[in-house]
């Protein structure tokens, strides 16, 4: 069965040195080199992020029956720089993900990538890529650089455009602050690595996108705008498995409905390449087949379980199909043919 994927990653050269340009590690930090370095090592990817790795992409895509991907900016992406440099990087990496998306319509479609620290020109730059690009919607990793959370009413801007647009939003880990890092990940029992893999993909940053969508649910933004839609990924970021003890122990008197409805009703969640059977059975309980989506993580993840991880859990065919395409048909307006 063919799928349509929704957490698929590109770079761009240019893009990436101008980053190494602008951008200085800060040596309280996440040691970023490190991870890269041990990821790249764990994996093979070996640079496929690149937008020019085409062929590549293609053969993945092809040996996995993938019939589409949503591409997405990766790592080290520019919508956390301020200024100038983050507006024209963005544009810039949206432009170039438009012209190879129209190339190729039938198998890729895109997520623009926006300068979240200027909200305005977040939001214009949103409105940009869906209305005259033809973007899906937008992802955005992590949070600002003075370490906010979208929470916060300097980033209403960008919601409103996204509820305006009909346009969702894909909540993507990044690196935790410094102070996060040193208080809850670094340690002379381990050595970088450890502490770098704890604090990112290997458990950190998947908590902080969790609480980062908790707290977009108490500020009561869901309220302002009943039709936004979030996407997660990584099954939910944590959040399921806490959502009964959430709605019985959380006090907000702000509310209009419980926590746990906000989450079934307005976010839909992915496997971001962890084809687990448990973690599914979870998300399917509590959040149902038809806010689930499909996703592979490519190329920082290439399971070799991708066309066959649905065959085993259970699902009719209608359920499959869902999970596979349709759910994202549906989402982002896609027409496309199935086998």
């Amino acid at each position: 069965m063919q799928s349509i994927t929704t957490e698929e990653h590109f770079i761009l050269k240019d893009v990436q040195e101008k980053m190494m340009q602008l951008t200085h590690p800060d040596p309280d930090g996440v040691p970023l080199k490190t991870m890269l370095a041990a990821l790249e090592e764990k994996t093979g990817f070996a640079h496929e992020d690149d937008l020019d790795e085409h062929k590549k992409r293609m053969k993945f895509m092809d040996d996995n029956d993938i019939r589409m991907q949503i591409l997405s900016y990766g790592n080290n992406a520019p919508s956390n720089l301020k200024g100038e440099e983050a507006i024209e990087l963005c544009r810039l990496c949206n432009d170039v993900l438009h012209e190879y998306v129209e190339l190729r319509p039938t198998r890729f479609q895109g997520f623009a990538v926006l300068p979240i620290n200027d909200p305005e020109a977040a939001a214009e730059e949103f409105r940009r890529c869906v209305n005259e690009l033809g973007m899906k919607g937008a992802l955005i990793a992590g949070r600002g650089q003075d370490g906010t959370f979208l929470d916060h009413p300097q980033y209403e801007p960008i919601f409103k455009a996204a509820s305006e647009l009909n346009a969702p939003i894909y909540l993507h880990p990044a690196p935790v602050t410094p102070e996060i890092y040193q208080a809850y990940y670094d340690s002379p029992a381990y050595d970088d690595v450890t502490s770098a893999t704890f604090a990112c993909f290997g458990y950190g940053w998947h908590t902080d996108v969790g609480i980062h969508a908790v707290r977009l649910v108490l500020s009561g933004l869901f309220d302002r705008y009943p039709n936004l839609e979030m996407i997660i990924g990584h099954w939910g970021e944590f959040v399921p498995f806490f959502l009964e003890r959430i709605d019985q122990a959380l006090l907000t008197n702000k509310l209009e409905q419980s926590i746990s409805e906000y989450f079934k009703q307005h976010f839909y969640i992915t496997p971001s390449g962890m084809y687990t059977k448990p973690q599914f059975d979870m998300v399917r309980h509590y959040f149902g087949i038809d806010k689930i989506l499909y996703a592979v993580d490519y190329p920082y993840i290439k399971p070799d379980n991708v066309s066959t991880f649905l065959d085993i859990l259970g699902l009719t065919e209608e359920e499959k199909t869902k999970i596979a395409y349709k759910n994202a048909e549906k989402l982002f307006n896609i027409d496309t043919e199935q086998d």
